[in-house]
C-alpha cells in the first residue's frame, strides 16, 4: 500500500494498493468513522468519481463525499503519480481512442469512426504528462500534437 496523502478536508487516508486493478482509482480509509471510499480518475481528463463506499452502516454525509472529490481533483497529479509509481499502467493500453481538435484524447467504449488503438501509455509522474503510442505508429503528448 502507497499513501499519496491525508485530506485536510476529510481526515482520511488516500492510498494506492500495490495489488489492485484496473481502473486508476484511490481509496480513501477513515479510521475514525469507520468508512473506505474508492475514487476513480483518468489519465486523460481531470474527471473524478465516486466508484464504492463501505460499510453501509457508517457512511459519511454527502458533503463529506464531495469535498473528498474535491481534494482528490486538486491532487490528481499525486493520485496519477503514485498510481503509475505502484502499477505502471495508465489502463488505456488496447483502448480504442479519438483525438479531438484540442489535441485531447477521448476514449470510446468500441473501435468506431476515425478511433486508433492505443498500444501503450506511459506517464512521467515529475511532471504529469503522458506519453501515447497508438496501432499506427503514431505518438503524442495529450494537449501536443500527434
Amino acid at each position: 500500500m502507497s499513501r499519496v496523502f491525508v485530506s485536510e478536508l476529510t481526515g482520511a487516508v488516500i492510498h494506492v494498493f500495490a495489488e489492485d486493478h484496473c481502473p486508476p482509482h484511490v481509496h480513501a480509509r477513515h479510521r475514525g468513522e469507520g468508512w473506505i471510499a474508492r475514487v476513480g480518475f483518468s489519465f486523460v481528463g481531470d474527471a473524478v468519481a465516486l466508484v464504492s463506499l463501505a460499510p453501509t452502516r457508517s457512511i459519511p454525509l454527502p458533503r463529506v463525499v464531495n469535498r473528498l472529490l474535491d481534494e482528490v481533483r486538486g491532487r490528481l497529479a499525486e493520485c496519477r503519480g503514485m498510481w503509475w509509481t505502484t502499477m505502471r499502467t495508465t489502463c488505456l493500453d488496447n483502448r480504442w481512442a479519438a483525438l479531438a481538435a484540442s489535441g485531447a484524447i477521448v476514449l470510446l467504449a468500441k473501435r468506431g469512426a476515425g478511433a486508433q488503438q492505443i498500444v501503450r501509455a506511459t506517464c512521467d509522474p515529475a511532471t504529469d504528462r503522458m506519453l501515447v503510442v497508438f496501432r499506427s505508429g503514431a505518438s503524442l503528448e495529450p494537449g501536443g500534437e500527434p
